[in-house]
């Protein structure tokens, strides 16, 4: 009698059951992709904010600079519009009491006495305002010299008002000997008028010729950056 063979199939291993640990990290994955593509959302987000902050900022520093200079633009023709006049009217009076000593005459010395009509508002506004800081070091650099040397024509406007107030009314009815020496020249108690009217003179042509050089270049860089 033949011996039969062994047919059974053999059974699989019996699979390990996942662990607890093992199953909660299972469940945790999909939370944490979750919540990584929500950072990298807010991420974005924020920085796409800042950047719009960032650029707004950018185009409202631009705008304001573009209206400090326009407004000091304006500013500048104004003064040298009368300083243009201040180096004609003292042309012709240091021309007058020139040709005058030159012929031996005694002319009257007139008293200086106009009010000073110019201020600087825009300028003392941007000082106040700290709007300097939007402009380029050689602009700021430029305007400063603009107006320091007005200030110079404006003290040396004040001192010549102050003497014709103080020494020169006071003696006019004296006559031509009070002021003139028996050779025909100056006194030399007198000697600040004429000095002072050339060197406003000299003060009103260099304040011109800064102040139209400064319109000129803001007017240039205005140009070179429209506004937005």
């Amino acid at each position: 009698m033949t011996e039969s063979s062994d047919t059974s199939v053999p059974q699989p291993a019996p699979t390990r059951a996942d662990s607890p640990a093992r199953s909660e990290r299972r469940a945790w994955r999909p939370l944490a992709l979750r919540l990584g593509l929500e950072l990298v959302v807010v991420f974005i987000g924020v920085y796409a904010a800042f950047a719009l902050a960032e650029s707004q900022a950018r185009r409202e520093a631009e705008e304001r600079r573009q209206q400090i200079r326009s407004a000091l633009v304006r500013e500048l023709r104004d003064i040298t519009a009368n300083t243009r006049g201040a180096v004609t009217w003292t042309a012709a009076m240091v021309a007058f009491y020139d040709s005058a000593f030159a012929a031996a005459g005694t002319p009257a010395l007139t008293p200086l006495i106009e009010p000073i009509r110019v201020r600087a508002h825009m300028w003392d506004a941007t000082l106040e305002s700290g709007g300097l800081a939007l402009m380029d070091v050689r602009t700021i650099y430029q305007l400063s010299q603009f107006y320091n040397e007005l200030n110079a024509g404006f003290e040396q406007l004040e001192q010549l008002r102050a003497l014709s107030e103080t020494v020169l009314i006071p003696n006019l009815d004296r006559g031509a000997s009070e002021f003139y020496d028996a050779s025909g020249r100056p006194r030399s108690k007198y000697d600040w008028y004429t000095q002072g009217l050339r060197n406003l003179h000299r003060l009103a042509e260099r304040i011109t010729a800064m102040g139209d050089s400064l319109v000129l270049e803001l007017g240039e860089i205005d140009a070179a950056h429209p506004r937005p």
